[in-house]
């Protein structure tokens, strides 16, 4: 995943930068609605994945230059609270109070102190590290690198690399069982690596028929489901034990990422080119269906739950041509926003 996505170079953003789509909101009756209810204004710049600490009331944004920051109470911003090289992402880690985050023009990660900012360590990772995943099971924090086709397990504790997994591939995102498995969309291949992290070894992989360029991967714990947006406008779930397809949903173009609510048990699914977020309800057999489908904006194509409010916070700006070496969109100066989805007041 790169700052401002391969996919909005891919799918052709510009063609719909120019005018806000008409995408009535829709949703089954009954239902809670959701709705963009406010935009908080920040600095200029790309961005890739938000995360949010829920107890520390903490937003971190991976952006060029380094982490910004925002507290979710009185929304202050701060632009570059921890410096880096083409930062992907932050994750924090555990109870620790640390956070690390992914320099991917450096090939490093960051270890900081998420209440103070003080980095405390960098430790070489592999090749254009991009996300970064905390599995609470080995305390450790597996760092996905994009092109180098490995996951670096770090020890932010002691700020070394516990071990390298070979994948291969192009890797997006991951997500953590919770039971020391890991799981990784592998782009150019359309499939889901399952990888043992305590044993330090590839399980087995699971193909996705149908799937374009898979990126943005959740695990539903209690359920034993995973969900993986694709690049073709459809969101998988499959079994995590068996690998075998419960659903494949439409939604929309250009999303990056996938956000759950586990303790609502709904998945949401933002769309960059279309400009839409997507609600689904997740469950087992035809529990998992589309509640609902609203405007966004063009660009708003991943973000972060507080599980706190049940807010979510969606990245977005008007993006420009493209500038050379660079493939992707730029971003015009003065647009850059945060939008705030919740429930639709009745």
């Amino acid at each position: 995943m790169h700052r401002m996505s391969k996919r909005m170079a891919q799918a052709g953003l510009m063609t719909v930068l120019a005018a806000t789509l008409a995408v009535p909101a829709q949703a089954d009756s009954g239902e809670t609605q959701y709705a963009v209810i406010d935009r908080i204004a920040g600095p200029d710049g790309g961005w890739d994945y938000t995360t949010i600490d829920a107890t520390a009331r903490r937003l971190y944004l991976g952006r060029d230059p380094g982490v910004m920051t925002m507290d979710l109470e009185n929304r202050k911003i701060t632009a570059v609270a921890v410096p880096g090289e083409g930062v992907h992402g932050a994750v924090p880690v555990g109870d620790t109070g640390l956070v690390v985050n992914s320099n991917g023009d450096r090939n490093t990660v960051t270890i900081f102190e998420g209440q103070t900012n003080k980095v405390v360590g960098t430790v070489k990772v592999g090749k254009s590290p991009d996300a970064v995943v905390y599995d609470p099971a080995t305390r450790l924090v597996a760092v996905i690198n994009h092109r180098g086709g490995t996951v670096s397990l770090v020890d932010a504790s002691k700020a070394t690399l516990v071990r390298s997994i070979e994948v291969g591939g192009e890797l997006e995102f991951a997500a953590a069982s919770g039971d020391g498995k890991l799981f990784v969309n592998v782009a150019d291949k359309h499939e889901v690596a399952v990888i043992d992290l305590s044993a330090g070894k590839l399980l087995r992989r699971i193909p996705m028929k149908g799937c374009e360029d898979p990126s943005g991967l959740i695990y539903d714990q209690a359920d034993g489901l995973i969900a993986s947006v694709c690049g073709n406008g459809v969101t998988k779930v499959l079994n995590a034990d068996t690998g075998a397809e419960l659903a494949s949903l439409k939604t929309g173009i250009g999303s990056d990422g996938l956000i759950f609510d586990a303790a609502h048990k709904r998945l949401f699914v933002p769309a960059g080119k279309d400009g839409t977020l997507t609600v689904i309800a997740l469950g087992a057999g035809a529990q998992t269906r589309v509640l609902q489908t609203i405007k966004t904006a063009p660009s708003a194509r991943l973000g972060a739950l507080d599980t706190k409010t049940g807010l979510i916070y969606l990245p977005s700006a008007k993006l420009g041509p493209p500038k050379a070496p660079e493939p992707w969109p730029t971003v015009v100066a003065g647009t850059f926003s945060i939008l705030v989805v919740g429930e639709r007041s009745q």
